[in-house]
C-alpha cells in the first residue's frame, strides 16, 4: 500500500511581500511630517491652504482643534496636487465615450424675443443664414468658423459649470432677465446723473470664451447661452444715451486668434484688444494698432480653470503675453483714496510660478490711475472693471489721457457719478465680466460703484 506524503504548509508569514509596502508607508509618513514640503497655496482651486490651527483652551476643550489639525494635515499634504491629477487621470479609465457628461446639465432661464431691434453700437460682426450665425466676412469657400470644433464627435466632460472640449476648458452661460434687467437700469440711471457734466457712459461686458469660440446651435445642446443673444437684451433696455458694445460680436470674426486662455476663465491680451477697439470705434476715438507695442512673452500659464475639469491633462498649456504700452505713462495703485503708492503698469512675472502669470497685468486693487503724459490733449476714462479689466487697461492708455480703473468688487469710498466731476472725465466704461451680470450679486455691487446707494 503506497501512502503519498503531504507537504506540511508553513502558517509562517511570508514578510518579503509586506516589506515593500511598509518600507513606501515608512516613506510616506516621514514626508507626510516635512512641514517645509507642505503647500500653503493650491493654484489650481485658487485658494489658500488650511493653516496650523493656533492653540487655545476653549478649541482644546470643545475638540475644534484636533479637527483643525486634522484638516491641516490632509489639506497640505505634500504634493497634493499631482495626487489630485493622478486621481483624475485614473478616474478617466472608467469607461470611455466620445461624449461624457458628469452632472446634469444646468438649468437656465430662455432669452426673451426683443420687440425692437436697435441700432447696434458698431457694426454687427455676424449675420444670420439659414438659422446659423456666422462671421460677416465669410467668402464661399473659406472656413465659416474659426473657434472650437463643438460637432458631435468632440469629447464633452463637464465638472459643475466648467466643461472641457479636448484640450479646452469653458465655463457654462446661463441668463438671469431679472439681473440683465437690473445691470441695465443701474446704466441708465447713471447715464442720466453724468449727461449734465459732459460724460457719456458705454456698456461693454467682456465675452467668456463659450460665446466667442463655440458656435450658438452647439452651446444649445450644452444648456449654454449665447452671449450675443444676451448682449442684444440687455442693448434692447439700454437708454440711447448709453453707448452699448456687442464685445462678444466683435469678438467672433478674429476666434481662430489665441482670444481666451484654454486653462483659465480670463481671456488674453489679444482679445482685451479687440474689445478695446470695438469700444474706441463706437465713441469715435482712435484706437492703437497693437503691431505698434511690443509683445512681452511670461512664459507657460496654468490657469483657474485646471483644476475644475476631470482630464486637466488634456488641457494644453496656455502662454501669457503682454503687450507694453507706448508714451510717458505713470502708474498708480490705490488701496484707498487716501492711500496710494507709485506701480509698474505691467510687471515682470517671468519668474514667477506657472500659475501666476496672468499678475503680469497687476492684481485686483480697489482702484487704479494711469496717465500717458504723452497725450495730453486726449479725453480722460474711468473704467469700472473685475479681473479681466487688467488686461485691458493698458490698452486705453493708448487712446485716453488719465485712466481710472476702479474694481467694483471692492472700491467703496465713492461713486463713479461723484468722481466723473471730480476728475473731469470724458467717458464711463462699465464692463464687468458677462457672467457676473447673470450673477445675484453683481449687479448689487455695480449699483453700489456707480450711483453710491444700494436700491
Amino acid at each position: 500500500m503506497r501512502y503519498l506524503r503531504k507537504e506540511k504548509k508553513s502558517n509562517e508569514p511570508k514578510w518579503g511581500y509586506a516589506v515593500p509596502f511598509f518600507v513606501a508607508l515608512g516613506i510616506l509618513t516621514v514626508v507626510a511630517f516635512l512641514i517645509p514640503l507642505r503647500p500653503e497655496v493650491s493654484y489650481s482651486e485658487k485658494r489658500e491652504l488650511a493653516k496650523f490651527p493656533e492653540f487655545s483652551l476653549g478649541a482644546l476643550a470643545d475638540g475644534s482643534y484636533f479637527d483643525d489639525i486634522t484638516l491641516w494635515f490632509s489639506d497640505t499634504f505634500p504634493g497634493r496636487e499631482t495626487w489630485i491629477t493622478l486621481a483624475n487621470y485614473d478616474d478617466s479609465f472608467y469607461g470611455y465615450s466620445e461624449i461624457s457628461i458628469q452632472g446634469e446639465l444646468p438649468v437656465t432661464e430662455t432669452v426673451p424675443p426683443i420687440p425692437e431691434n436697435p441700432e447696434p453700437a458698431i457694426p454687427a460682426a455676424t449675420k444670420e443664414t439659414e438659422g446659423e450665425t456666422q462671421p460677416a466676412e465669410t467668402e464661399p469657400g473659406e472656413t465659416e468658423w474659426g473657434g472650437v470644433d463643438a460637432g458631435d464627435a468632440a469629447e464633452i466632460i463637464r465638472n459643475m459649470t466648467t466643461f472641457q472640449i479636448g484640450d479646452s476648458a469653458f465655463i457654462f452661460q446661463n441668463f438671469c432677465q431679472e439681473t440683465s434687467d437690473s445691470y441695465a437700469e443701474i446704466l441708465n440711471q447713471l447715464a442720466a446723473e453724468v449727461e449734465d457734466k459732459g460724460a457719456t457712459v458705454i456698456s461693454a461686458p467682456a465675452p467668456t470664451a463659450v460665446g466667442v469660440l463655440i458656435e450658438d446651435d452647439y452651446q444649445e445642446k450644452l444648456g449654454s447661452v449665447s452671449q450675443v443673444k444676451i448682449l442684444e437684451y440687455i442693448g434692447s433696455k439700454l437708454d440711447d444715451r448709453v453707448v452699448a458694445v456687442d464685445t462678444a460680436s466683435a469678438l467672433i470674426p478674429h476666434n481662430s486668434e489665441y482670444l481666451f486662455f484654454r486653462t483659465d476663465h480670463h481671456w488674453t491680451a489679444l482679445g482685451a484688444y479687440y474689445s478695446y477697439s470695438a469700444v474706441c470705434d463706437a465713441i469715435g476715438v482712435e484706437a492703437v494698432d497693437i503691431n505698434t507695442m511690443e509683445p512681452w512673452e511670461q512664459g507657460e500659464f496654468k490657469g483657474s480653470l485646471y483644476g475644475r475639469v476631470s482630464q486637466p491633462y488634456k488641457l494644453r498649456p496656455d502662454t501669457v503675453t503682454a503687450y507694453i504700452p507706448n508714451g510717458d505713462i505713470d502708474f498708480e495703485i490705490y488701496y484707498s483714496l487716501a492711500n496710494s503708492k507709485p506701480w509698474p503698469l505691467l510687471s515682470d512675472t517671468t519668474n514667477r510660478t506657472i500659475q501666476e502669470k496672468y499678475l503680469v497685468f497687476g492684481t485686483d486693487y480697489p482702484m487704479t490711475h494711469a496717465e500717458n503724459k504723452s497725450l495730453p490733449d486726449a479725453p480722460n476714462v474711468i473704467v469700472v472693471k473685475d479681473s479681466f479689466g487688467n488686461c485691458f487697461v493698458p490698452f486705453l492708455t493708448q487712446s485716453f489721457h488719465n485712466v481710472y480703473a476702479l474694481d467694483y468688487r471692492k472700491f467703496r469710498e465713492s461713486s463713479v457719478a461723484e468722481m466723473v466731476e471730480k476728475y473731469d472725465i470724458d467717458y464711463v466704461i462699465v464692463m464687468p465680466y458677462i457672467t457676473a451680470i447673470q450673477d445675484s450679486q453683481g449687479p448689487g455691487m455695480l449699483r453700489k460703484v456707480c450711483l453710491g446707494r444700494w436700491q
